[in-house]
């Protein structure tokens, strides 16, 4: 496709163009050469999110720790002019819809709150078993889980969707078959803070909510300047984050969970690794040493402190030997939505607290003083 490079280009430059500037330059690159369906990006993504609650099995496989650098997704972007908006994907795929959408089926717990959050809520007709927040989203039809083998097609067809909301370059074959059918589909997902915004934003033109989208981010960037504001001065510990247990898996740069340790002022262990969430070895935790482990309460079973602390091999780690492991909650950290500022708030209070599980909410945080006598 001869226009790619240019596209590519111009989505590499998303840090430096303002946002709306961004997606015109994407559009007017990409617009005589891609259609509703066809996308630009040939070799996919190599690391992968950390499950959101949509995942309940081991995750998707992931790329060594040692595989090149991950290619960066396209910003995702709206265009409204009336009641027609234009949008382009994390595919690259641009869309282009005569009406503001009615009838949305959400595929990802994140944006499911995303909308809810936004005041569009009411237009959502179908979502997985896992868009589980607001409990307003627990009434919409539920059309399977978050991976595409346990999706129902003819569930997503017969609520009849104007427009189906899928999880990044994870459901890209089901985005193909939408498009066959000629039903409209983006393949979304915020990967840190920076899309979050962008995606809140994109949500709000496409669904004619773009004040209460901007309110939204408004009120996040306000809650999240209020947090670090709390942070003292003079401490930056080294933090390890246990995405998943078997394989062990991490947070590294790019990734929300990583910008959330930085955010809180401590140091990611492993901010230096290749891709996303890299898959890392025991003893690579025990080598880095790490002051604070942090885990989400829950993967394919709960995660305890006594897990974690029980680890062969990891009595030698600073962390388990000062009694500083906690879990926190998963809805929180394990998916990148409105409610991420609630986690930052809570990786906070353990690492600065006197005392664990201050000031969190509803005493999400167990820590190791909790669980050592």
């Amino acid at each position: 496709m001869k226009n790619e490079p240019n596209c590519r280009a111009a989505a590499g430059a998303s840090n430096r163009l303002g946002w709306t500037a961004c997606v015109l330059a994407a559009l007017t690159c990409c617009g005589s050469t891609i259609g509703c369906g066809e996308s630009l990006r040939e070799v996919r993504e190599t690391g992968h999110s950390p499950a959101e609650p949509a995942a309940v099995a081991e995750p998707a496989a992931v790329a060594d720790p040692a595989a090149p650098a991950e290619p960066a997704a396209f910003t995702v972007a709206a265009v409204r002019t009336g009641s027609a908006v234009t949008v382009v994907d994390r595919l690259g795929r641009r869309l282009d819809l005569s009406a503001l959408p009615q009838r949305i089926v959400s595929l990802s717990p994140s944006l499911t709150e995303i909308l809810f959050a936004i005041g569009a809520g009411d237009r959502l007709v179908g979502a997985t078993q896992h868009c589980d927040y607001p409990p307003a989203a627990q009434r919409v039809a539920r059309v399977g889980g978050g991976t595409l083998e346990s999706l129902n097609q003819e569930t997503i067809l017969a609520l009849e969707p104007d427009l189906v909301l899928c999880k990044g370059d994870s459901h890209e074959p089901l985005v193909r078959n939408l498009e066959r059918l000629e039903i409209p589909a983006l393949a979304l997902g915020p990967e840190n803070l920076g899309e979050l915004e962008s995606h809140t934003r994109m949500l709000g033109e496409l669904t004619g909510q773009a004040e209460q989208a901007e309110a939204l981010v408004d009120s996040m960037e306000r809650r999240i300047a209020a947090v670090v504001q709390r942070i003292p001065s003079g401490e930056s510990p080294t933090v390890f984050y246990q995405v998943w247990d078997e394989p062990l898996m991490t947070a590294g740069p790019g990734s929300y969970i990583g910008e959330l340790i930085e955010l809180a002022g401590a140091r990611n262990l492993f901010a230096d690794a290749e891709i996303r969430y890299p898959k890392v070895s025991p003893e690579a935790v025990v080598a880095g040493n790490p002051e604070v482990i942090l885990a989400p309460e829950s993967h394919a079973t709960p995660v305890t402190v006594e897990s974690i602390l029980s680890r062969p091999g990891w009595s030698a780690v600073r962390a388990v030997q000062e009694n500083r492991v906690y879990v926190i909650d998963r809805n929180h950290i394990s998916r990148c939505g409105p409610r991420l500022i609630d986690a930052l708030e809570e990786i906070v209070d353990v690492l600065y607290s006197e005392h664990s599980a201050v000031n969190v909410q509803d005493g999400a945080v167990e820590s190791a003083r909790d669980a050592v006598p």
